[in-house]
């Protein structure tokens, strides 16, 4: 996963560096962000239902060879000089199609490897090398785009061999995970009862709106960085906005490590409530960075307050689910959370060419803050769990 994931940024990066300039316009890179991750909405209900029927193992496998593929032709325009903002509109959209597949895959197989007790620790770890992978990934492809003669193709090119790296790795994976949904029961019926399910259990709803609220609100940036860089930082390259995601990689990586030695159930209802809150504060802070170190430090503070967050809601809602419906419920998981970025991001992109785009990160930052105050203060289950850490289907 960590290598997939640095697969993923890296490319996510280039591409939106590469649409920046060709274009001069937030609004593309938002649509190629809108592209990449629209599948999470319309794909995942039916890769939750391949993640319950087939071998997640197996899975997981096809869509990273896919990745390394997409990511490949991507790379193979741009070295010999054919891409079009068209040509990178496709490809992402089938590079965030597999993604979207492969998520609920891996996020169902890693409750089958470790026992109940410890699942938290294993779902942040996993976290951990997903975040992480932003740090990693960056930490190499960064200084790589401020070189002419590397740039974004041989960013491309790394972000291939990335994949390809996972999909070795993988093929180690011994566990034998699969749902029992019935070999003849009809897709929609299938999709329709992880609905059910996450909709009629209140506190399984409570984390859905929690992360779709927060992913809307404080974690749909990506279209907005590559025009925060140049324009409030001063970039003449890729290489801020590449410093910018490792920031927010390092934060994330390093949070959801500590995080992962917490098996205090108190500790974490608090820490669910302290992050949350962090949440919103910390992209207020990013709206008022006015140079490169400052930024890098916020994006730091944002990274681990939202990988905290969203390990956390991910725990509880696994913990909840049963194993016959997990691939189903993760992907509808993803949905609410890629499904809700990918029109956000679309949203975000065109404002900042209005607007700029501190301003869109500090009234989204309050605007988040606000919310998490009046559904704490609405719902009595979610501030017993803030005191208790206990989460009990209702």
């Amino acid at each position: 996963n960590m290598f997939s994931g640095a697969g993923m940024w890296t490319s996510i990066v280039a591409v939106s560096w590469l649409v920046l300039e060709r274009s001069s316009l937030s609004f593309w890179v938002g649509i190629i962000t809108f592209g990449y991750m629209i599948p999470f909405l319309i794909i995942s209900p039916i890769a939750g239902l391949l993640a319950d029927r087939m071998d997640r193992k197996n899975l997981s496998l096809v869509t990273l060879v896919a990745g390394a593929i997409t990511t490949a032709a991507l790379a193979t325009l741009a070295i010999i000089g054919v891409i079009e903002l068209w040509h990178v509109a496709i490809i992402t959209f089938v590079a965030g199609s597999f993604r979207a597949t492969q998520e609920p895959a891996i996020q169902a197989l890693i409750p089958n490897q470790v026992p109940r007790e410890i699942l938290l620790n294993a779902i942040t770890l996993n976290a951990s090398t997903r975040h992480g992978a932003r740090f990693f990934g960056l930490l190499v492809a960064a200084p790589l785009m401020g070189i002419d003669y590397v740039g974004i193709k041989g960013v491309l090119v790394l972000s291939s061999l990335f994949y390809v790296a996972g999909t070795i790795l993988m093929l180690k994976v011994r566990t034998s995970s699969i749902g029992d949904l019935k070999v003849n029961q009809r897709a929609l019926s299938g999709i329709l009862d992880g609905f059910a399910y996450i909709y009629t259990n209140k506190i399984i709803a409570l984390f859905i709106i929690l992360v779709a609220f927060h992913c809307a609100l404080v974690m749909s940036f990506e279209s907005i960085l590559p025009v925060f860089t140049r324009e409030t930082l001063h970039a003449k390259d890729g290489s801020y906005f590449g410093y910018m995601v490792m920031g927010f990689g390092a934060g994330a990586l390093v949070s959801s490590f500590l995080m992962a030695g917490v098996k205090n159930e108190k500790a974490k209802g608090q820490l669910l409530f302290w992050t949350g809150l962090l949440s919103g504060i910390t992209p207020i802070a990013l709206s008022f960075s006015t140079n490169l170190s400052i930024a890098i430090l916020a994006s730091i503070a944002m990274g681990s307050s939202q990988a905290m967050f969203m390990a956390l809601t991910n725990t509880y809602v696994q913990m909840l689910a049963p194993d016959q419906l997990r691939g189903r419920i993760s992907s509808l998981y993803i949905l609410h959370a890629g499904g809700i970025m990918a029109f956000a991001n679309l949203g975000y992109g065109f404002m900042a060419d209005q607007i700029s785009a501190p301003p869109i990160l500090l009234v989204t930052g309050l605007l988040f803050i606000v919310f998490l105050a009046c559904l704490s203060a609405s719902q009595p289950q979610l501030r017993k769990i803030y005191g208790t850490g206990q989460a009990i289907p209702v």
